[in-house]
């Protein structure tokens, strides 16, 4: 099979066995069976292509700062988007959709353009951010979207297709790619606002929020920042209305007040300094995490009847496991 694919993709080095704990901020999971980092919407197309003609399963993903990997690794072909093409013309930014996300926000700044600040200090690549609609402060990137471009995978063949905002279904930490998997997120339009504030005023706020986090969050351990959703608050949790913020309960506060802060098992640990994180170790496991994980959303639920849903995708676990 690595012959196949080095005969067909002669100008993409792929590596075998490649450690996933290299690729992901967890700093676990075993390793990819067939590795290739794809930086253009062109050699996208060409290794799915190849892929899907060998029948060979395949997964994507950027800078792993959002994914769980299995000690056993993952079967087949892991596709690594990294940084590409970025075009600023207007208040319109297009973007690879392995770039970085913070990277991205920052060029738009310094060209007078505003919206996506709030975003600026989270962890992930611009299709990632796009996937979880990842977002603070009650907004998401997703609002800032135009268009997407997607390679979309059915039948025989691999199709170029625009999708709008509106097709992405946008919602808390969530769009359309989360159901369907068989869109690939190419490339990415944002529609920003233009601003005449000062640059290095915007960007010295950037830096202090990034301060301001680090002093609450375990910034100095493996994670995958915060691990659950804060849960949207309807009137079936009335008895939880104090801790409502933003129309949303804070997934930390029921962690820490299910008394879970510091709860560890073997080399993973909820966090001291914020119950959302829960973090690894040079001990830890995947399956160390994922036990805390699962530990966590079954005291959660017994304590306060709440069921918490991970932000963290889990990759190459059995299907029967939770």
């Amino acid at each position: 099979m690595i012959q196949k694919l080095k005969e067909n993709l002669l100008n993409i080095e792929i590596l075998e066995n490649e450690p996933m704990a290299k690729h992901t901020t967890f700093k676990v999971g075993g390793p990819a069976q067939y590795f290739v980092e794809i930086n253009n919407k062109a050699d996208l197309h060409k290794v799915l292509a190849l892929a899907k003609s060998l029948k060979m399963p395949f997964f994507i993903f950027g800078n792993g700062s959002n994914i769980l990997v299995s000690d056993k690794g993952i079967k087949g072909l892991v596709i690594k988007l990294t940084e590409g093409q970025t075009d600023i013309i207007g208040n319109q930014v297009k973007v690879f959709s392995g770039n970085n996300l913070r990277t991205m926000i920052l060029k738009s700044i310094n060209q007078g353009l505003a919206g996506l600040e709030f975003a600026a200090n989270i962890p992930a690549t611009v299709g990632g951010a796009i996937r979880g609609n990842a977002g603070a402060y009650g907004k998401g990137v997703g609002d800032f979207i135009k268009e997407i471009e997607v390679l979309k995978i059915g039948g025989d063949e691999i199709s170029l297709e625009i999708m709008s905002k509106e097709e992405c279904q946008f919602e808390y930490r969530h769009s359309i790619f989360k159901q369907r998997p068989e869109l690939i997120i190419v490339e990415a339009t944002f529609k920003l606002l233009t601003s005449k504030e000062d640059i290095k005023e915007r960007l010295k706020a950037i830096k202090d929020e990034l301060e301001e986090r680090k002093a609450k969050q375990p910034y100095e351990c493996p994670s995958a920042g915060c691990t659950f959703k804060n849960v949207v608050y309807t009137d079936k949790y009335e008895n939880l209305k104090s801790w409502e913020v933003h129309g949303k309960i804070p997934a930390g506060k029921l962690i820490e007040e299910a008394g879970l802060k510091g709860k560890t098992i073997k080399g993973a640990n909820v966090s001291d300094k914020h119950a959302n994180f829960i973090t690894g170790s040079a001990k830890a496991s995947a399956q160390d995490i994922l036990d805390l994980i699962e530990l966590v959303k079954k005291e959660v639920k017994e304590k306060f009847g709440v069921e918490l849903e991970e932000e963290v995708q889990k990759v190459g676990f059995n299907k029967s496991k939770k």
